[in-house]
């Protein structure tokens, strides 16, 4: 009986929806102008649940956990960007470098124009082939962050 009403649970979660909170606008410099916010994205309850537990668990160390929860997020949204590159993030920490650039390549390649993303993306994999000693491809990866 307990199975069945985890199963339901997740089920029923897995089909609500919650709106993120609106961007805060960056401040106005004298550089470039910001780019603009991207479209709001809406994820499910049980994405939102296990992105705020791998958050949660990347935050006190616990880096595997982390990975864990990010990985079966991904598999209920295989196309979110904001997942991979979360993914990425843990895969830097944990020093698996080669995975945290392919995992931000993969966020990159799911993030539409979502240039802040995108951005970011690039200044992981910078940070990746930078600790692999490549560091020209440091410096091309944050060129392509600086175009984005």
């Amino acid at each position: 009986m307990r199975t069945v009403i985890a199963f339901l649970a997740v089920v029923i979660g897995g089909c609500a929806v919650v709106q993120p909170p609106a961007p805060v606008s960056a401040p106005v410099t004298d550089s470039a102008p910001a780019p603009a916010p991207s479209a709001a994205r809406t994820e499910s309850l049980a994405v939102a649940g296990l992105l705020d537990g791998a958050r949660a668990d990347a935050a006190s160390g616990r880096l595997a956990n982390a990975a864990a929860s990010l990985e079966r997020a991904l598999r209920i949204e295989p196309r979110n960007p904001r997942l991979w590159q979360e993914l990425a993030r843990v895969r830097l920490k944990q020093g698996d470098y080669a995975q945290a650039e392919s995992t931000a390549a993969r966020s990159n390649s799911w993030a539409g124009g979502d240039n802040r993303l995108r951005a970011e993306n690039w200044r992981l994999i910078a940070l990746a082939r930078d600790a692999r000693g490549d560091a020209a491809g440091a410096r091309a990866a944050l060129e392509a962050a600086g175009r984005q």
